[in-house]
């Protein structure tokens, strides 16, 4: 669980899978992440008019994740009509894959790490062996 700051000042949590934001708290950060990369402007005020039909549901139950949200607003008139917002909602598309990528990467062990168990030679315990019968 992070807690993501919004340059509004307002706080919100964000879990690592994102499963218990509604749309207008995933609205929210997109337009923050919009803002971060200096999307266009057209981009900026789809997300404001999203958010401002989303205003009624601001406190709703409902889960959605921060990806679908970007491949509907990708799916979205506006959006295939206008370069500018299609190219921004790919940038973050983009990003978010880059990043989930990365997390699964640094998650994984390398391919160089030996996970199997090797017994110990012969002579490892024909040592221990011989010390035990020097001490006793």
């Amino acid at each position: 669980m992070l807690p993501y700051l919004l340059e509004s000042g307002e706080f919100i949590v964000h879990y690592q899978e994102e499963t218990y934001m509604n749309l207008y708290q995933q609205l929210l950060i997109v337009r923050d992440r919009l803002e971060s990369i200096g999307a266009h402007d057209d981009s900026m005020d789809l997300v404001d008019k999203l958010l401002h039909r989303t205003e009624a549901a601001k406190d709703d139950k409902t889960n959605i994740t921060q990806v679908n949200v970007l491949r509907h607003m990708l799916k979205m008139r506006e959006a295939s009509d206008n370069y500018n917002i299609y190219n921004d909602l790919q940038e973050l598309i983009s990003e978010r894959d880059e990043s989930e990528v990365s997390a699964r990467e640094d998650a994984a062990l390398a391919a160089y790490v030996d996970t199997e168990r090797h017994p110990k030679p012969k002579s490892y315990y024909k040592a221990q062996k011989d010390k035990q019968k020097k001490k006793a």
